[in-house]
């Protein structure tokens, strides 16, 4: 049986390693299917290359390349090793070019076609993959049916989610992340006017110059057939080392047994909102942390700016977001209940950003550091009577 694959094969508007950049409006496509080859002894550009498989579906948008295909059959062992190794991945190939050079020096390919795409073991982008879809599992008989299985049956969709669950949440205000009765997930990861509860000062949550490209580096089949770009949201791994690149920090959570949702993400009036479907093949010990823990982004700096690559379930966010637990009984899901942190009183100041500029001025007339006056404040919120 033929593997098949899904893939991003190039980021558009980053430079690669070599400092070319493709610009996002200048693409398009040779008519599919196009070749997917493998070289298999390091060359000049992709030269000694042999065609492994097949790019059936192509799409170019969110600032990405993104495909679909299968591997031919007859084709060296060590092609889908290397794969499920990871010591190879997708290098785009090119034609009817046109470019120029901006001020830096740097290549900006302003018109370009895709003609295929090379597996190669230092693609010219760092953040590209191409992921073997799993083989069908063997039938060995009809299980007995356990209790989560009975709660998955009724948790997620039958086959594929709807490609709606995927778009920006239809809310009115900062929202808890949210697992519906079908198992769509959508809420909030961070809200605009949160402060971070563990720096000085109030340090929001940054906005994505790239539309979250960083943290959309997998991809998700819908009902209608189209594949997108998406996150994961993992329950198992805590925050990778802050010391790490974000090349190893995404690789820190990039574990199968920890995945329970795919999701994209994006921006609204309230803040960093992702919308997606929980996995019917998420674990139960997943699961349980999932619903048990709140969740928390990572952001890594990225070409100078900082960039969410990864989202984990944690004891205590940066940013603490209204959250959803979700309750099981008889295994089956019946109800959320939003768990809120500081909420703020009726007649006092209107949000936290007017908390942090009064805190400032605190520090300024009485002396004090920005703890002092925020332990305060929280003593004198905690003990007022509205």
């Amino acid at each position: 049986m033929a593997r098949t694959w899904s893939a991003v094969l190039a980021r558009l508007g980053v430079p690669t390693g070599d400092g070319r950049i493709i610009d996002p409006a200048g693409g398009s496509s040779r008519d599919l299917p196009l070749p997917l080859m493998w070289q298999e002894l390091s060359d000049d550009g992709h030269g000694g290359s042999r065609v492994v498989g097949r790019i059936e579906t192509l799409r170019i948008a969110d600032g990405m390349v993104t495909a679909t295909g299968s591997l031919l059959e007859d084709i060296p062992y060590s092609v889908t090793e290397q794969l499920e190794a990871g010591v190879v991945g997708p290098s785009v190939d090119l034609d009817d070019i046109e470019y120029v050079m901006d001020e830096a020096e740097r290549l900006i390919i302003t018109r370009w076609r895709i003609a295929g795409a090379t597996l190669v073991s230092i693609p010219a982008f760092a953040d590209v993959s191409l992921t073997l879809d799993p083989l069908p599992a063997e039938p060995v008989g009809e299980p007995e049916e356990s209790p989560m299985d009975a709660m998955w049956a009724s948790a997620a969709p039958e086959e594929l989610p709807p490609a709606g669950w995927f778009q920006r949440p239809d809310v009115d205000r900062l929202t808890p992340l949210t697992v519906t009765d079908t198992g769509r997930v959508f809420g909030h990861i961070a809200g605009w006017d949160t402060c971070h509860v563990g720096l000085p000062g109030c340090v929001t949550p940054p906005s994505s110059p790239t539309g979250y490209t960083y943290f959309h580096v997998a991809e998700q089949r819908t009902q209608d057939g189209a594949t997108l770009p998406v996150g994961t949201l993992v329950a198992g791994p805590r925050h990778a080392d802050a010391q790490l690149a974000f090349r190893a920090a995404q690789e820190h959570y990039d574990d199968p047994a920890a995945a329970v949702a795919r999701v994209v993400a994006g921006e609204d009036e309230h803040g960093i909102w992702v919308a997606g479907w929980l996995l019917p093949g998420a674990s139960a010990e997943a699961l349980d942390v999932f619903r048990s823990s709140p969740v928390s982004g990572d952001w890594r700096r990225v070409g100078g700016a900082l960039e969410l690559i990864g989202v984990c379930s944690v004891n205590t966010p940066g940013f603490p977001v209204p959250r959803a637990r979700v309750h099981f009984a008889a295994g089956h899901q019946r109800a959320l209940i939003g768990s809120f942190g500081i909420t703020p009183r009726s007649g006092g100041l209107a949000n936290l950003a007017d908390v942090n500029r009064q805190l400032l001025q605190d520090c300024r007339e009485n002396g004090e550091t920005v703890d002092q006056a925020r332990a305060r404040w929280a003593w004198a919120a905690a003990t007022t009577e509205d």
